[in-house]
């Protein structure tokens, strides 16, 4: 399966994880494929400093989080997280 941005919040839910340095630290679990039988998993933060006043449940649509996923997600596709 090709992951994308679309795959990774169209239809999706992401779970609050953890707080850790400043972040908050969401999942996103992508169903199995059905050729590898495996699930994707996507972490990715957001730092407290962007929330302002927001509240931040433990399940959101992620659609609802994209300004943090896109982030992250182009941040891996340049090599910059490893």
């Amino acid at each position: 399966m090709t992951i994308t941005l679309k795959n990774l919040l169209k239809n999706t839910l992401a779970e609050f994880v953890c707080y850790r340095d400043g972040e908050l630290w969401y999942r996103i679990t992508l169903s199995a494929d059905s050729a590898a039988n495996k699930e994707f998993v996507f972490e990715f933060p957001v730092p407290v400093t962007d929330t302002g006043t927001g509240i931040f449940d433990a399940k959101v649509k992620s659609i609802t989080l994209m300004r943090w996923v896109r982030k992250h997600f182009e941040k891996i596709q340049k090599g910059e997280w490893q």
